[in-house]
């Protein structure tokens, strides 16, 4: 694979959930915070040429000096200031690297939640060889347990392994995705999650098969689970890791 491939990472969160007194992905897990570990999957691949970081307003410098310079990050090539929700920093991101896609030096482009920082490199570059083929993938898991989804007072349950939950990174081809936020933008959609903006105008979304390593830290019961990946990463075991399939 060629160096033609950009991440854009979402970290423009808070610790509100986590219930921490700053934005959770600056916390330790395994020694070193939670963004460093999912920057760091992007500074090790090769066909990864730039990362785009996209944070709050008032944590760029914090993410500057605390994660990019000291963990020697130097694919971070931009840092961008977020939205008011996901969806819009995300497309933030994504717009940072429109000049690069009109011009035909990007083919794909991951979209990365900063609060990831498990997934597999193998795993990643399964979706990037999928967006490549075909436009669009995203890692996921098969569902643990009986999903339950609801509508109103009524309720519609899918079992276990028919159903899946979707993680990052997810891969699209970049003009694909440009142009596909660009129309959510003018018809005012903002999309569950990115493969949800891309399906939108009618294009499919394959699935890469991950790991439930490759968890997202969330709340404050999270944290001992990470930990305990991260210290599988150290040693070079693997906690939960499902092989790769594509669906």
């Amino acid at each position: 694979m060629s160096a033609d491939v950009a991440a854009v990472v979402v970290a423009a969160g808070s610790g509100r959930r986590m219930g921490a007194p700053r934005n959770k992905l600056f916390l330790p897990v395994g020694g070193k915070p939670i963004l460093a570990w999912s920057l760091e999957l992007f500074q090790s691949l090769p066909e990864v040429r730039t990362v785009v970081l996209v944070a709050a307003p008032s944590e760029l410098e914090e993410c500057r000096t605390e994660i990019v310079q000291p963990y020697g990050l130097t694919k971070v090539g931009k840092l961008v200031p977020g939205g008011r929700t996901r969806h819009e920093s995300e497309r933030f991101g994504i717009e940072a690297l429109a000049a690069e896609i009109e011009a035909g030096d990007l083919e794909v482009v991951l979209v990365h939640d900063g609060a990831r920082p498990f997934a597999e490199p193998a795993h990643v570059l399964a979706a990037v060889r999928l967006a490549r083929g075909e436009g669009a993938a995203v890692l996921a898991v098969r569902a643990h347990d009986v999903v339950v989804a609801g509508a109103g007072d009524t309720l519609e349950e899918g079992a276990a392994g028919e159903l899946w939950a979707a993680q990052t990174p997810q891969a699209f081809g970049g003009r694909l995705l440009l142009e596909a936020h660009r129309r959510a933008v003018a018809d005012g959609f903002e999309g569950t999650d990115t493969a949800s903006v891309v399906e939108r105008v009618g294009h499919p979304v394959r699935v890469v098969e991950g790991s439930y390593d490759n968890l997202k830290v969330t709340i404050a019961a999270d944290l001992p689970l990470a930990e305990e990946i991260a210290r599988c990463r150290q040693t070079g075991r693997r906690l939960l890791t499902e092989e790769v399939v594509h669906a």
